[in-house]
Order: structure tokens, then C-alpha cells, then sequence
């Protein structure tokens, strides 16, 4: 079972995730609406990997990505994304993403199985 933060501003989104994470994937898991909010628990709270959106208002899902590498080095961050705004390819934000230290991309509408099966793989590396 692992620790993790949930940052994502839609409500029933943030919802589906933490119930696939606690139900199905047996983990304890905290959440935040917001990547400020994210950061902050960050500081309170030990956390093994943490799962954010892109596309936030406020602190998006890359600034939170970056700040929250440099904060804890070995934290594993999933990003996942359904597109934003203005909606660039979605290469070109898996590039992005990836130049900034995601360890994994997952793009909604995504299988359960797929959530929990990064969890289970960026949990259970071994140690460097």
C-alpha cells in the first residue's frame, strides 16, 4: 500500500481517482484541488507518489510537477491530462511533461487498470 496526492481541480475527477486508488488499489490516499494546495501538503504530509493534473487554474500540473521534484528529488509524479485551453497536440504535451521529470503520462479518459498499474510500477522500483 502506498501514500499518495491526488492534485486535480475537477471535483468528480478528483473523486474517481481516489476511489480507484482506496477501493480497487488499496492505498491511503490525500487530496488537493489545486497545485498550491498540492505543494503545501507536500510539506505535511510523507507522501510515495503523487498524481496531478495538467491543466489547473492557479498552479498548473507543470508548475506543481517541477516544484514538487525539487522539494522531494525521489518522488514519483503521474501526470495525467485530457488536454487544456488551448488544447496543443497532445505530443507535444507529453513532450512538456516529460522534459519536466513525469515519471509516467496518462491521458483521459484513462483505464483504472492503467492508473493502478503505474502506481504499482513507480511504487515498487528499486531503490538508487
Amino acid at each position: 500500500m502506498a501514500r499518495i496526492l491526488v492534485v486535480e481541480d475537477s471535483d468528480a475527477v478528483r473523486r474517481a481517482i481516489v476511489a480507484v486508488l482506496t477501493t480497487l488499489g488499496g492505498h491511503e490516499v490525500v487530496a488537493a484541488a489545486d497545485g498550491l494546495s498540492g505543494l503545501a501538503m507536500l510539506d505535511g504530509d510523507a507522501v510515495d507518489l503523487a498524481v496531478t493534473d495538467i491543466w489547473m487554474p492557479g498552479e498548473d500540473g507543470i508548475a506543481f510537477l517541477r516544484k514538487a521534484k525539487a522539494k522531494c528529488p525521489g518522488l514519483p509524479v503521474i501526470v495525467v491530462t485530457g488536454g487544456g485551453p488551448a488544447f496543443p497536440p497532445i505530443e507535444l504535451s507529453l513532450s512538456v511533461v516529460e522534459a519536466h521529470g513525469a515519471d509516467a503520462v496518462l491521458i483521459k479518459p484513462f483505464e483504472d487498470e492503467d492508473l493502478l498499474a503505474a502506481v504499482l510500477r513507480l511504487t515498487t522500483l528499486p531503490s538508487s
